[in-house]
């Protein structure tokens, strides 16, 4: 970004026409005796650009002196941005029903959970300025990764997540559990948990329902979706299987109105598109911007500019052709 810090010195460019007319205007031309009015002539006529050449560099100097004047600095910096800190975790069911393939990517039917992982990673890429970290369940729960700004990180860690890896059972309320003791240690302003599970709570130690009520007392708000297709599915061994009938709505849509969130239903790859979708318009970051700048004066370049020009009017007027007839 570039500013002048003195603007009202460029006032002085309307003055540079009236005095390049006034100087044309006042030039008039000198007397020569009869017997050189033909050698006068002939100089006239062949170093009269000259004359206006010179003219020309005289406003050219002085432009550039009114415009180093004016002191033309430019911004070292862009504008400082601050987050206010918008901490996301994401909750995922890695249990074995998580091999159904009722999903479809790029004309392909992939597990649901390297459907949900596309998705997920595309839904981080979308947030660049919050922390994000990841906590898995299946018959237990633990934290794949610590709440971070660092997302390629994240998306290693997400890549990393397998079926199977927590257990074969679903633990919701552990998995909870798992992300409220995560947050709670943060300070942020807004934190949001986001629940994904394809089924029942059928493991763990925690009630889902007192996970929560902790969830809320700490101010986190929970989103909570339920996958997987109604009617039948495939499973990964390539046999049809009844899909989407363990997802407990009751249980997710109680969590989510406890905590101030909401439940959703994903029964296919572009609903839970629109979910994610959904949840970051609703937890959009808020980012506070301080509109200051550095700046450095810039005038030294046209300083020197007007110095040059000045002295190759002087080096013309002290060379022969001082003696050019006007």
């Amino acid at each position: 970004m570039t500013r002048f810090a003195d603007p009202l010195y460029l006032l002085l460019l309307l003055a540079l026409l009236p005095w390049l007319l006034w100087m044309r205007r006042r030039k008039k031309p000198r007397l020569a005796f009869p017997s050189l009015a033909p050698l006068a002539a002939l100089r006239r006529s062949r170093w009269a650009f000259l004359k206006h050449t010179g003219l020309v560099s005289r406003a050219l100097t002085l432009a550039l002196l009114v415009l180093a004047l004016a002191r033309p600095q430019g911004g070292s910096g862009p504008a400082q941005k601050s987050s206010e800190g918008l901490d996301v975790v994401l909750i995922l069911d890695t249990s074995r029903s998580m091999e159904a393939r009722d999903f479809t990517l790029n004309g392909k039917r992939p597990t649901r959970l390297a459907v949900i992982k596309q998705v997920i990673s595309d839904f981080v890429k979308e947030r660049p300025s919050d922390r994000i970290g990841m906590v898995v369940f299946g018959t237990e729960a633990f934290t794949q990764a610590p709440l971070t700004l660092d997302h390629e990180v994240l998306q290693r860690f997400l890549d990393r997540i397998q079926i199977g890896m927590a257990g074969d059972a679903t633990a919701i309320g552990d998995g909870l559990v798992t992300a409220v003791n995560r947050l709670k240690e943060v300070k942020a302003k807004s934190r949001v948990a986001i629940l994904l599970t394809d089924g029942g709570n059928t493991a763990g130690r925690a009630d889902p329902l007192a996970a929560a009520n902790a969830a809320k007392a700490m101010g986190v708000k929970v989103y909570t979706i339920g996958v997987g297709a109604r009617g039948q599915a495939v499973d990964a061994n390539g046999q049809v299987v009844a899909a989407g009938g363990d997802v407990d709505e009751e249980l997710l849509k109680e969590i989510g109105k406890r905590t101030g969130g909401q439940y959703f239903a994903a029964e296919d790859t572009e609903t839970l598109v629109r979910v994610y979708d959904t949840i970051d318009k609703l937890e959009k970051t808020k980012i506070k911007v301080e509109s200051f700048e550095t700046y450095d004066d810039r005038f030294v370049g046209l300083a020197a500019l007007a110095t040059l020009s000045l002295l190759g009017e002087l080096a013309f007027l002290l060379t022969r052709f001082r003696s050019i007839p006007a």
